[in-house]
């Protein structure tokens, strides 16, 4: 699972784009730009960092700098189900247009927490907020210079006041020290896991790829996660496995394979003990969930 390093075009009198999204078609990818997305229509899966959420129609999300991101759309993933097509609407501004010692101006603190806290990214609940974050997305495209620069702060000036939020990572990505931290012997397992979590793995594999003493390695591990290396690969394989089951119709048995298991019972019980049903009520909670979402969106157009 490599993550596409993509690189933003702006306008040549500005670092700050209002970028529209009829539809999410890009793999996993991060950029230097902070992004603010809107989530128009539709509904689906956000991942940002190691966090997944639900989205849609009307959900703001906040993604730090660099952060990897991904979004999938119910309704090309399922398209035998009735789900409607996802767009989005984006505002991608580089750190550049913040001053380099933010932290340390009094008025720049609202917006230095925020960014502190998008590196985990940010999920914000405010249909008002979304309708009014919408028209300033329209009205940004007719600024220049600093009146574009005053637009940009005002808007992020008003996700700082939203009561409703959530963090969508459990780990922050630092846009200062993200090159140095993919060299850390962490981030080093994580990538090894994330590109190889479909093969059978051995401890010895990770360890000479990182270069380290096996036990050393796994104490390390434990202390800076409290996780176990093979706990998160097991996270990993469940998520690849909780993607099959919302936008597959793969069977059990052949999500178990895709996802790097050999044995299909030892596929289920880690299946069941890290999301607490088993992949069969997993893919029935979702198909419950859906028809839900259709009947009230049904009598609601009563």
């Amino acid at each position: 699972m490599g993550i596409l390093e993509r690189k933003i075009i702006h306008e040549r009198t500005t670092l700050c784009s209002h970028i529209p999204y009829p539809q999410f078609v890009l793999p996993r990818h991060k950029h230097i730009e902070y992004e603010i997305m809107l989530f128009t229509s539709g509904s689906g899966k956000q991942f940002v960092g190691e966090g997944v959420l639900d989205y849609q129609q009307g959900d703001i999300a906040l993604i730090g700098s660099n952060v990897p991101h991904l979004h999938l759309c119910n309704a090309k993933l399922n398209p035998a189900m009735s789900f409607g097509p996802s767009a989005g609407e984006a505002l991608q501004f580089h750190p550049k247009m913040f001053p380099s010692e933010l932290e340390e101006v009094p008025d720049y603190q609202f917006i230095y927490q925020l960014l502190q806290k998008s590196q985990y990214g940010i999920r914000f609940y405010d249909k008002e907020l979304f309708e009014e974050l919408r028209q300033r997305f329209q009205e940004i495209d007719r600024y220049e210079y600093t009146h574009r620069i005053i637009g940009l702060f005002r808007i992020l000036e008003l996700l700082s006041t939203c009561k409703s939020t959530k963090l969508m990572s459990a780990t922050a990505y630092s846009s200062t020290n993200f090159a140095v931290e993919a060299n850390e012997p962490v981030s080093k397992i994580y990538t090894y896991l994330f590109n190889h979590y479909k093969e059978k793995i051995t401890l010895r594999e990770i360890a000479d790829y990182v270069k380290q003493n096996p036990s050393a390695l796994c104490r390390y591990f434990r202390q800076r996660t409290d996780k176990s290396i093979f706990q998160c690969l097991a996270e990993i394989r469940v998520e690849h496995a909780c993607k099959l089951l919302s936008y597959s119709n793969l069977s059990v048995s052949q999500i178990a394979y895709e996802s790097g298991y050999g044995n299909v019972p030892y596929f289920i019980k880690q299946f069941e003990s890290i999301t607490r049903q088993t992949p069969k009520e997993y893919r029935i909670s979702l198909l419950q969930g859906s028809e839900n979402r259709i009947k009230s969106s049904t009598f609601g157009a009563r």
